[in-house]
């Protein structure tokens, strides 16, 4: 499993809530978690994935394009891979 963090400064939740609006936010395969908030910089999302692969197709099937329309600046990545993934649902 991978996990990521999406450091987006500058980003507002107006702009996540546009994205949602235009890609479909139901759990696409592969996805296991994801959680959006805002901090002092801007936006920040963890997400847990099974691959890249599901990553890939994700952000193929809209995501990236949504992204692009709300002008959500680019954001930093960190990943990491996931040893143990708890409490969910």
């Amino acid at each position: 499993m991978i996990g990521r963090i999406y450091d987006v400064p500058g980003a507002t939740i107006e702009q996540y809530e546009r994205v949602a609006g235009q890609a479909s936010m139901e759990k696409p395969g592969g996805a296991h978690v994801h959680i959006a908030g805002r901090n002092d910089r801007g936006l920040q999302v963890i997400e847990v994935w099974d691959s890249q692969e599901d990553i890939g197709r994700f952000m193929e099937a809209g995501l990236g394009k949504a992204m692009q329309a709300a002008q959500i600046p680019e954001p930093t990545i960190t990943e990491w891979e996931v040893h143990k993934l708890d409490w969910i649902g």
